[in-house]
């Protein structure tokens, strides 16, 4: 079972605005925002103002975003703080926003019980936000088009859920969810992200028409949206999938303008280049050695027109001369025939492996999950899944189980 590449929706960190559904905490300023809550302890909290309180509250919101990636301890730290400030202000987005990111915190440690406990907080929040339930900075209640960012938000992470747990239908019973509030505001970069995300849900699913529609709807959002990262994201998505079907051309192509976004960002997207820069690889050595294929192919088939016309040419020479010596040729052509035909079957039937895909087809026989293999070998999760990719496209396998199976009967594990 696959993890999602992608978080599908970004945290609102602002709480006393609409958020602007796509907010990139990349370039957030960690150690200032340290220096922020830095002293505040629960206890000193307790004395300070209501609006010291607040300050401090959203730096803890914008600390659990920034820590997210390199620092998830210190993420989930400064989220329960942010969740336990927020309830103390009597605030119901700021412990949605908390209780969210706690269980997505949890998601990415694989600990699904707690996850859905604390999706299922950030539920009953929303439920009060829905309700009209106000706050001291909100006595008229929270607005609507925050509220459903608010939702479509919770209902992207809920669909990342039931995907993890093989729930499919319900992910993307949640998935449409969240779709329809970004139609109904023209959230075109939440769209973007919603699209990619499915797109990567089809293709490990084997629904490569699917994968394909909602990898180019994502591109068509990004561009109306003028957000490059966006569509860079799908391309490279649609260049993995072109490159398993076989499709060196079509992948090259979409796989060349992603990197040509991730090559000036690399500072920013260095885990997405180096996974684009991977499949480029494997695209060149494959197209390299389809010319090379083709190349040696027409030498041969030249050659063996040659030959064909030079015998054709002997053989009627021949005829004329001796009816016996004819039929005597006749045998010995249907003999080369023969031989060329068993020899290429002979030929079709063995599987050229790399080093790589040999190194990961006995762990895959093992039954260890890509996760597994990548901390085994000291490689990033994404070079797995490609490699597990080309051995079923290799033995021409539907899946993975399929693929192991073909690969006992051929004596190769």
């Amino acid at each position: 079972m696959k993890r999602l590449l992608f978080t599908l929706f970004f945290i609102p960190v602002f709480a006393g605005t609409v958020s602007a559904q796509y907010n990139d905490h990349r370039y957030r300023k960690l150690d200032s925002l340290e220096n922020v809550v830095a002293g505040w302890t629960p206890e000193r909290l307790a004395r300070a103002t209501y609006e010291t309180k607040a300050g401090v509250c959203l730096a803890f919101s914008q600390l659990m975003s920034g820590y997210e990636r390199v620092n998830p301890d210190r993420s989930m730290y400064a989220a329960r703080r942010a969740y336990d400030l927020g309830n103390e202000l009597k605030s119901l987005y700021q412990p949605y926003l908390a209780a969210k990111f706690i269980g997505q915190l949890f998601y990415n440690k694989e600990q699904y019980d707690s996850t859905i406990f604390y999706y299922r907080v950030a539920l009953g929040y929303l439920d009060r936000m829905s309700a009209g339930e106000a706050g001291p900075v909100t006595p008229e209640g929270y607005p609507q088009e925050k509220i459903d960012d608010a939702a479509s938000s919770l209902y992207g992470n809920i669909g990342n859920l039931y995907y993890e747990l093989d729930s499919l239908p319900q992910a993307m019973t949640y998935y449409a969810k969240a779709g329809e509030i970004f139609k109904k505001y023209g959230w075109k970069i939440s769209s973007s992200i919603l699209e990619r995300n499915m797109g990567d849900i089809w293709a490990d699913e084997g629904d490569d028409a699917k994968a394909i529609e909602c990898y180019n709807n994502a591109i068509l959002h990004a561009r109306e949206a003028g957000d490059s990262l966006w569509e860079a994201s799908p391309k490279l998505g649609l260049g993995a999938l072109y490159m398993r079907q076989g499709k060196v051309t079509n992948a090259l192509k979409y796989l060349q303008e992603a990197d040509e976004y991730y090559s000036k960002h690399q500072d920013q997207e260095y885990y997405d280049r180096i996974a684009t820069l991977d499949i480029m690889g494997q695209a060149y050595k494959t197209q390299k050695r389809q010319r090379t294929m083709l190349a040696t192919a027409f030498a041969v088939l030249t050659l063996a027109l040659l030959s064909i016309l030079v015998i054709t040419r002997r053989a009627l020479r021949l005829k004329k001369e001796n009816a016996a010596a004819d039929e005597a040729i006749g045998e010995a052509l249907n003999e080369i025939e023969m031989n060329d035909t068993l020899s290429s079957i002979g030929k079709s039937q063995k599987v050229g492996l790399s080093r790589g895909e040999m190194e990961i087809l006995p762990m895959l026989a093992e039954g260890l999950t890509s996760k597994d293999i990548a901390k085994r070998l000291f490689l990033t999760e994404q070079t797995i899944k490609w490699r597990r990719q080309r051995l079923i496209a290799k033995f021409d396998a539907k899946n993975t189980v399929e693929m192991i199976s073909r690969a006992r009967e051929q004596g190769i594990v």
